[in-house]
């Protein structure tokens, strides 16, 4: 078996209406964005496995699961689109969860007006 989304991800995307995490939004919340951030990322990064799920609005900053997990729960890395080589790893986090909290955390901050 191959790559699966974390149930963690489904739940969150399943609701009703996507929660606000500006400044982060989930590629699924427009048709087509998802295949084209995808298509994107592997164009840039054809040596890794990504899979994109959300992009950060004032930055090109895109969340991206690891490709190559098979456990259910995979590492989430942040990628810098377009950067130089070297330039792209933003860093990486344990699990959805763990991003999610992250970008609650982010959000919060950015709302009230101190940038991050």
């Amino acid at each position: 078996m191959g790559f699966q989304y974390p149930q963690s991800f489904l739940n969150v995307i399943d609701e009703d209406y996507l929660i606000d995490l500006e400044p982060w939004w989930f590629l699924c919340e427009f048709e087509g964005y998802s295949q084209q951030w995808f298509d994107e990322i592997k164009k840039q990064y054809p040596e890794r496995n990504l899979i994109p799920f959300a992009k950060k609005s004032d930055s090109d900053d895109v969340a991206c699961f690891d490709g190559h997990s098979i456990s259910g729960d995979p590492n989430v890395y942040y990628v810098h689109a377009f950067a130089s080589p070297g330039w792209a790893d933003h860093g990486a986090v344990a699990n959805f969860s763990a991003w999610f909290a992250a970008a609650e955390n982010e959000s919060a901050v950015y709302k009230s007006g101190q940038r991050t």
